[in-house]
């Protein structure tokens, strides 16, 4: 397995021969699910109906540029003409929330439960917050809500500052969510490189092939976090240079699984 830093250097060296094009296609990526989230009523239904399509044009181009190869806009959107990629993305996507949506909603309840007590204290606590809200009168700005209510119903560990409560969060839901995520990192980079694979089989395949490659991947994902911060005070433009940047990473760190 080659170093991270082998990795992002293959990726921007393959990236700077046109680096044109790869922004080209991630600002039509960008706008399209932008769009798409902005349709009235129906814009989250058409959101998950169109992310593992996307998902997989995206890895497509990506592994193209990855190879040495020219990537084309209409990789974007190979899904969409292929009823076989299309139904096995959506698959992918609807299987993968599938996995990690439990999974979270477990975890946050159980974070919750540590530090409010029990489901009936839960409970105690959103009456009281949505009474005192009413009381106090929703509109009023600003207004101040009695911390009391929280502390009566809340357990000791609540008491035992936030420094703590944030480091629970990270190991109760974000600990596991990042491993299933990881497990399953290379689901649409497997089906856009092998189109013959399932939803299923390509699950499999990222789940098996990511054994033992888990940290390896989040370090990679981490060492990106710089370059993420200064795309904030770019205004996220500087996404449209560092999302190509990541991609094409992660599609080396894919084919550096198998080689």
């Amino acid at each position: 397995m080659k170093s991270i830093y082998e990795l992002k250097s293959e990726a921007y060296n393959l990236l700077s021969k046109d680096w044109g094009n790869a922004i080209g296609v991630t600002f039509i990526l960008f706008c399209v699910s932008i769009a798409a989230s902005l349709i009235p009523y129906a814009g989250d239904a058409i959101g998950i109906i169109i992310a593992g399509p996307l998902a997989f044009g995206t890895a497509l181009f990506f592994l193209k540029v990855s190879k040495g190869e020219k990537g084309e806009v209409e990789d974007l959107f190979h899904a969409f003409k292929s009823k076989e990629a299309f139904s096995f993305s959506l698959i992918a996507y609807i299987f993968t929330l599938i996995i990690i949506m439990p999974v979270f909603v477990v975890c946050s309840i159980l974070w919750v439960t540590l530090f409010v007590g029990d489901f009936e204290n839960i409970a105690s606590l959103i009456n009281s917050g949505t009474t005192s809200l009413i009381e106090n009168g929703i509109s009023s700005a600003p207004y101040t809500i009695d911390p009391s209510f929280i502390t009566e119903y809340s357990s000791p560990l609540f008491d035992s500052g936030i420094g703590t409560i944030i480091l629970s969060a990270l190991i109760i839901i974000f600990v596991p969510i990042t491993i299933l995520s990881l497990l399953l990192s290379q689901v649409y980079f497997i089906l856009a490189d092998q189109k013959t694979k399932s939803a299923s089989e390509a699950i499999k395949m990222s789940w098996n092939v990511m054994k033992g490659k888990k940290m390896k991947l989040f370090l990679l994902q981490l060492s990106f976090i710089g370059w993420a911060i200064l795309s904030v005070f770019t205004f996220f433009i500087g996404l449209l240079f560092l999302y190509p940047y990541m991609l094409t990473t992660y599609a080396k760190f894919y084919q550096n699984l198998y080689d």
